[in-house]
């Protein structure tokens, strides 16, 4: 092939791990320059290599950037905004100080970054766009978001669990994994199984309206005998 006839050393057979080879450094390196490297969507065992020009005017276009002159004016999911990150991420740490009494360390004073992983299921290819870091001024928040979330859900399954003890409809239909489908199926008689994917079905949520169900939810699986709940995360 082309690297085996081009560049022979990636293929010298050593005791070491493969990456840690000096010729395989070096063409990862070599690669980097020139792509970027991510992982794909559904599959992210595997990797695309995808031209740096593509990826940065697939982020532009998303966040509403004129190609041509690089003027922002945004769109109905993006907006610019006048002040540098710093100004912002202070806004939110302060809000979070004063509000829920949660300090932001010092490694996450930051925003988080908006990337791609490319959807080579989709056809024609589409991008799924993500913003996240391993760091970034909403982490503790976002944990305990999380912990509530969890902890609605148990209850909210307990509920109607009690719905099924009674009535015999099951109106819980929710799962933590595939693996958990594939468990539900064993021992049964699958003739017809069909799929269905919603494009975009959470982003076009209206927020005001989440905001009110999770209020009626909450109201729903908390009686005034357990109406108290604790979220708190142990390290």
């Amino acid at each position: 092939g082309f690297y085996n006839d081009n560049h022979p050393h990636v293929f010298e057979q050593t005791e070491d791990n493969v990456l840690e080879r000096e010729g395989v450094k070096e063409e990862l390196k070599r690669l980097q320059k020139l792509y970027i490297i991510c992982t794909i969507d559904k599959a992210s065992n595997n990797f695309a290599f995808i031209c740096k020009k593509f990826y940065v005017i697939t982020l532009l276009k998303e966040l509403g950037f004129d190609t041509d002159t690089l003027e922002c004016t945004g769109n109905k999911t993006y907006s610019p905004l006048p002040n540098d990150p710093d100004f912002y991420v202070e806004q939110i740490a302060s809000t979070l100080r004063d509000k829920y009494s949660i300090t932001i360390d010092d490694q996450n004073m930051c925003l988080p970054r908006l990337f791609w992983n490319p959807k080579l299921h989709k056809n024609p290819y589409k991008a799924r766009f993500i913003a996240g870091a391993r760091s970034c001024a909403t982490k503790q928040l976002n944990i305990l978001v999380n912990c509530s979330l969890k902890l609605l859900r148990e209850y909210f399954k307990k509920y109607c669990q009690t719905i099924y003890n009674n009535s015999g409809v099951n109106v819980f239909w929710s799962i933590d994994s595939s693996a958990q489908f594939l468990e539900s199926l064993q021992g049964s008689e699958v003739f017809n199984l069909q799929i269905y994917d919603f494009t975009t079905l959470y982003t076009n949520l209206d927020l005001k309206e989440v905001d009110d169900m999770i209020g009626e939810v909450i109201d729903l699986i908390f009686s005034e005998r357990n109406k108290y709940i604790n979220i708190c995360k142990y390290d």
